[in-house]
């Protein structure tokens, strides 16, 4: 049968069923009476013969009628199938559904039952994409409550958007104060409509983390606007004047928010990684592997730190991959890279992981890798445009930006970024001193370049994506280079180096480093990874 063929009887069939739609429409030839729960419906019995092989078991030529119990079904949902059998198609709602389906199960119609798990399958992923797209609204305005407190999308946001932020034990703040100013802006700019919220809203500030003068100097005048608010107020107060009253006091929440943030040390040497808490400052042994590789790149995702390439003991690069899993604290083989490789950097784009540049023994590289988190594999993805190799990398807003590093014997200061929803590089302006093992590292809106070079600086870089500009920010208290850097609540903080094991924060506010505590041993071969 040729195409035309084909294309002729498609048009007949088509034709074939608009005409039996509009005789179903017009009430036109029925030639059976099919009666469902006492209520007879007028219908053609080639269509109940096409529909379903129940009734073609059911029908002969002569019968002028057909019986058909289905107890517990509504009436709508027979004229939804009976509107599916001429049409092909048919509008649902999600409460109908179910009794649809069981009907569908009775008459044997398949094809209605199809459909209907269909029309299920695009509601689930269009709720799932909804819902997915609230959680990341809501993980945003959790993690940067501070910086949107001081926009007007804050001050517009509904009561119940607000209180579902300030109830949150996910609020990242400093202190429980910010939350309260936070709220305290929200009432005050809309006071008339506002008001009458206050007190709910208030309910979800943990005022035993206020300190007595902040309760006394700050929340005393919009407290006092209410007697609820007052007595919420003296509640507080009791708290911290009266502890064997707290048991008495149901409204006072407080668990803080503050969560213990821990940073893994990963030493390649040892493969001993051990936790620094960000809060207390202090050490912990957090777990041994038995990994023969060392100046490995390292990523984190999913609960799991995935170890890429490095060389062994016989100077020999390695394309093998680990992943340790944090909760279990076990070792797991993964599927090799493609190229042997060492002196890499790793990082994670939207659940998906890149591995770049490198030494592979004779040569710097430039190729990528990607790998597949869900099928377990690698792909080769487009190469950067300088080999490299003792580089640095960090994301910011989805892309992978690379800098410096080393080419065969010639320091880098080249950088170039990766956009990964098109596959393509490219070159961004240079870093103004050439570096090989710095620290890259994004705070807010700009990613700063630390030391780095065999000979080493203290030399500090800040680099704006919106402009593409460099500036100078202060020196590091240490010339160094091979240390790491990570960002917490808005400060860099700096870890060890080839020469020292000393650990820095600078506070791009004011522009200053100072030495805030050090490393249990030095370690020039080691990578770090913020986690709860």
């Amino acid at each position: 049968m040729n195409d035309f063929d084909h294309y002729s009887q498609k048009l007949h069939e088509f034709i074939h069923m608009r005409y039996m739609r509009t005789f179903f429409t017009l009430g036109m030839y029925y030639d059976i009476e099919l009666i469902i729960n006492d209520i007879r419906y007028k219908t053609h019995k080639s269509i109940l013969h096409i529909a379903s092989p129940l009734f073609r078991t059911k029908l002969d030529q002569y019968i002028r009628e057909l019986e058909m119990y289905c107890e517990g079904i509504p009436d709508e949902s027979v004229a939804k199938a009976f509107e599916f059998m001429y049409k092909g198609t048919v509008e649902l709602r999600v409460e109908q559904v179910a009794n649809i389906i069981k009907l569908a199960d009775m008459w044997q119609m398949d094809g209605l039952k199809k459909y209907c798990y269909s029309y299920l399958e695009i509601v689930l992923r269009d709720n799932r994409q909804v819902f997915q797209k609230n959680v990341e609204i809501d993980n945003y305005l959790l993690n940067n409550f501070l910086k949107i407190t001081k926009h007007k999308r804050f001050l517009n946001m509904s009561a119940d958007t607000v209180k579902r932020l300030l109830s949150s034990d996910d609020l990242q703040v400093s202190s429980e104060e910010q939350v309260f100013e936070g709220l305290s802006q929200w009432v005050k700019h809309d006071w008339t409509n506002r008001k009458n919220d206050l007190y709910s809203l208030m309910k979800c500030v943990r005022f035993p983390l206020c300190s007595i003068s902040f309760l006394l100097e700050e929340v005393t005048s919009l407290c006092c606007e209410s007697v609820e608010g007052c007595k919420l107020l003296l509640d507080a107060l009791k708290w911290h004047e009266i502890p064997q009253k707290r048991s008495t006091l149901p409204l006072m929440n407080s668990k803080s928010r503050i969560k213990d943030k821990q940073v893994l040390i990963i030493n390649s040497w040892t493969v001993e990684i051990k936790a620094y808490n960000l809060r207390t400052k202090s050490w912990t042994d957090f777990a041994t592997m038995n990994i023969p590789n060392i100046d490995f790149s390292t990523a984190i995702f999913k609960n799991n730190i995935f170890v890429f390439g490095g060389w062994n003991h016989e100077d020999s690069s390695l394309d093998k991959v680990y992943s340790i899993d944090l909760h279990t604290k076990s070792l797991k083989h993964l599927p090799p890279m493609k190229v042997k490789r060492y002196l890499t950097t790793a990082a994670v784009v939207d659940g998906r992981i890149f591995v770049m540049g490198g030494y592979n023994d004779t040569d710097a590289l430039n190729t990528v890798e990607e790998y597949d988190y869900v099928k377990n594999c690698w792909k080769t993805v487009a190469s950067m445009r300088s080999k490299r190799f003792g580089h640095a990398s960090v994301v910011y807003k989805g892309d992978i930006y690379v800098f410096g590093g080393e080419n065969n014997n010639k320091y880098l200061n080249s950088v170039e970024v990766f956009n990964t929803k098109r596959n393509q590089w490219k070159i961004l302006s240079p870093m103004k001193r050439k570096r090989k093992f710095l620290a890259a590292v994004v705070v807010e809106d700009y990613i700063y370049c630390i030391g780095g070079s065999n000979s080493p600086i203290d030399n500090v870089e800040r680099y704006d994506p919106e402009s593409d500009t460099w500036t100078v920010a202060g020196n590091s208290l240490v010339k160094d280079f091979k240390q790491i850097a990570i960002c917490h609540d808005r400060k860099i903080i700096c870890f060890g180096g080839y020469y020292n094991r000393s650990i820095q924060e600078y506070d791009p506010a004011n522009d200053q480093w100072r030495i805030i505590s050090d490393m249990p041993d030095r370690h020039n071969h080691f990578s770090a990874h913020v986690v709860d």
